[in-house]
């Protein structure tokens, strides 16, 4: 008599396969590519791939090419020395983010991770979602994947959006290196997938390196201007009082590209029935054309900034919205209401008085446009409509003619520097860093590596929004995820009703600069918190020396002063805060400490080889530390002079303050 067999069994797994291990482990770090993976593993075998068992055992993967030809993608003989092998070409062990091109059955990315270090990252990058799961299926990864080291980038998943996502919170570390890894039978079947990705992840280097780049140029400038700021920043209202101000209602965002001469002249027909946000460069030739934007943006840190503002007119009534970063020198010169954004660093400044309820913030932009972006979403609009926004060297111009930049340029002009000649002057300087790129018809074109960064910026929030956005420039650099349209048509499909008279923020209290002698008094506990973190880096520092050259000959002597450094690094620990506002002072020595501790990972080093890395890391830190608590209490007593003078009721009454003036709005 037969045996009955029970058929609602046959796609029951066993509990150790490995496909529930990697999927259990994969809903944890990638939900939705688990989903996805469970989705077509649910739709049967697939007939052009195939598992089989090498000559070693371990087995290989087969896959079907779309001429019918049949391609081993590991050794039919051993795939893990096939894998070391490939490993092996990797610099692992002074580099800490990877990328592998192609997943096949996973030997060659086991290998580079147990090669690298136990913080580095690894992305990887595979064409077709088919072949993850056969990998899964065959081989347990769970424990690379519990790592949370190890990130999979599957065919749609790998776009630019996703991709620029994913990797821009590993850019420090992708400037130590980003090494790759090139599985090659992929390659071969996917040749276009595989070709595409490199090419974005070139880009992602060159976004990386120029925003890693600012950070470290532009770090003690960003710290120096907001401190110097503060007073600003406690006395305007916050960027919360306009969300939502123009929900549903259009917005143009006019930047000072050269394509501007072309178009500029229909903005007339979007005067109020478009919410208009200038740049700064633009905002005085749209006053001259009788044209009042409803918002200004600035972030610049120069005080040259302050020559857009100058002929403003008084009773303007276009909102400035700005980063607190941006030079003293546009608050003074701006005639109009004023809105800073929140900004971490100032409260932290100003944490016993920091702002209630706290400031509204803004996602962080590289230039004014991309804040004016992110000003156009914080206020509901849509479209989001951009002119003037070129990215790049359209006609040989790299600015509008008759922006604010002729009057700080005109000083040069002359019989041999005509505004031409400037122009083009300014563009040849980083002909170095010039590249091709496709313009809005699709036309050769050239930009910099600057502008590129900006335009991938753009790009990768065109790609996340819901919002419409229309490029409306009629010239300057191609934008994915922006619909190219004539501002003239623009306008007319999408600016027909007006909008309301009353301007956000309108009859709402004005500058509060009773705060003042709040922001005096968190200087002050800055300033002593600063003198102790200086006394503690001198008091440490002969003790790191002390420990570096006896740590191989008189261990008792090294313990004691271990013993002494440890109390003074529990006095450190209660200073934190502030620690971390004097690091914004010297970011080019946290990154070389965020490098060295990663190098040392990296090195796998041991014992007395390790500590002696780690205790000479530690010297150049704490001499860094020192230097900068002492540079932040200049800084300090700089700023606590000039706002002491400013709360003088006889110094605010007969003479114009150092730090911020009175505006119209103060009580």
């Amino acid at each position: 008599m037969p045996i009955p067999v029970d058929l609602s069994d046959r796609f029951v797994l066993p509990a150790d396969a490995p496909w529930l291990r990697n999927l259990a482990a994969l809903w944890a770090v990638q939900p939705k590519l688990a989903a996805e993976l469970e989705t077509i593993d649910a739709g049967g075998a697939d007939p052009s791939l195939a598992v089989e068992p090498s000559k070693s055992g371990p087995p290989t993967l087969l896959a079907r090419t779309a001429d019918g030809k049949t391609v081993a993608l590991h050794s039919r003989y051993d795939p893990f020395g096939e894998a070391r092998r490939l490993a092996e070409g990797v610099k692992a062990e002074s580099c800490v983010v990877f990328y592998v091109l192609g997943m096949g059955l996973g030997y060659h990315v086991e290998a580079l991770f147990d090669a690298a270090s136990a913080e580095a990252m690894h992305f990887v990058f595979e064409a077709d979602a088919r072949v993850l799961c056969a990998a899964l299926r065959a081989r347990d990864y769970s424990r690379l994947i519990d790592s949370g080291r190890v990130c999979f980038m599957v065919g749609r998943g790998a776009e630019k959006s996703e991709l620029f996502t994913r990797l821009t919170p590993y850019a420090a570390m992708c400037s130590m290196g980003f090494e790759g890894l090139v599985h090659a039978p992929s390659l071969g079947l996917h040749p276009a997938f595989y070709k595409q990705t490199q090419d974005l992840l070139t880009e992602f280097v060159s976004f990386g390196r120029t925003c890693l780049t600012t950070l470290l140029v532009n770090g003690r400038r960003t710290a120096e201007n907001i401190t110097r700021n503060l007073a600003w920043y406690a006395a305007t209202p916050s960027v919360l009082d306009l969300g939502s101000a123009y929900k549903g209602r259009p917005a143009i965002i006019v930047s000072a590209g050269p394509s501007l001469r072309k178009n500029k002249q229909f903005l007339k027909d979007a005067d109020g029935k478009a919410v208009i946000i200038a740049v700064q460069t633009i905002l005085q030739p749209l006053i001259e054309m009788g044209i009042e934007p409803q918002f200004v943006t600035a972030l610049d840190y120069h005080d040259i900034s302050a020559r857009y503002y100058e002929k403003l007119p008084a009773d303007l009534k276009t909102r400035l919205v700005a980063e607190p970063k941006a030079s003293n020198a546009i608050f003074e010169a701006f005639p109009g209401p004023v809105t800073i954004l929140g900004n971490d660093y100032a409260d932290k400044l100003m944490r016993e008085n920091a702002p209630q309820p706290a400031k509204g913030r803004l996602l962080s932009g590289s230039t004014v446009a991309h804040l004016a972006y992110y000003l156009a979403e914080h206020l509901g609009c849509d479209p989001i409509i951009f002119v003037g926004q070129d990215l790049g060297f359209g006609d040989g111009l790299a600015y509008a003619p008759g922006t604010n930049i002729d009057d700080v340029w005109r000083p040069e002009f002359g019989r041999f520097c005509t505004p031409e000649m400037r122009q083009w002057e300014f563009i040849a300087r980083d002909r170095k860093l010039l590249r091709k790129i496709p313009d809005f018809q699709g036309r050769p074109m050239y930009t910099e590596e600057r502008l590129f960064t900006y335009l991938q910026q753009f790009e990768r929030d065109f790609l996340r929004t819901k919002t419409r956005i229309i490029d409306a420039t009629e010239g300057g650099a191609a934008k994915r995820g922006a619909v190219v349209m004539p501002l003239a048509d623009a306008i007319r499909e999408f600016c027909k009703e007006p909008l309301p008279a009353e301007r956000p923020g309108d009859g709402k209290p004005g500058m509060q600069w009773l705060r003042t002698s709040q922001c005096v008094a968190s200087l002050q506990a800055r300033r002593e918190e600063a003198r102790e973190i200086e006394m503690v880096s001198r008091d440490t520092l002969p003790l790191l020396e002390e420990i570096r050259n006896h740590l191989a000959d008189d261990q008792p002597r090294v313990n004691r002063a271990i013993a002494r450094v440890d109390a003074l690094r529990a006095r450190m620990d209660g200073l934190g805060p502030t620690y971390d506002l004097i690091t914004q002072l010297t970011q080019v020595t946290e990154l070389q400490r965020f490098q060295n501790d990663r190098k040392i990972t990296a090195a796998k080093l041991t014992g007395e080889a390790l500590q002696k890395r780690q205790i000479e890391r530690d010297v150049e830190n704490v001499k860094a530390v020192g230097q900068a608590a002492r540079e932040f209490q200049k800084l300090m007593e700089d700023v606590i002079g000039r706002l002491t003078a400013f709360t003088d009721p006889e110094a605010a009454r007969y003479a114009k303050p150092a730090g911020p003036a009175p505006s119209k709005e103060a009580a």
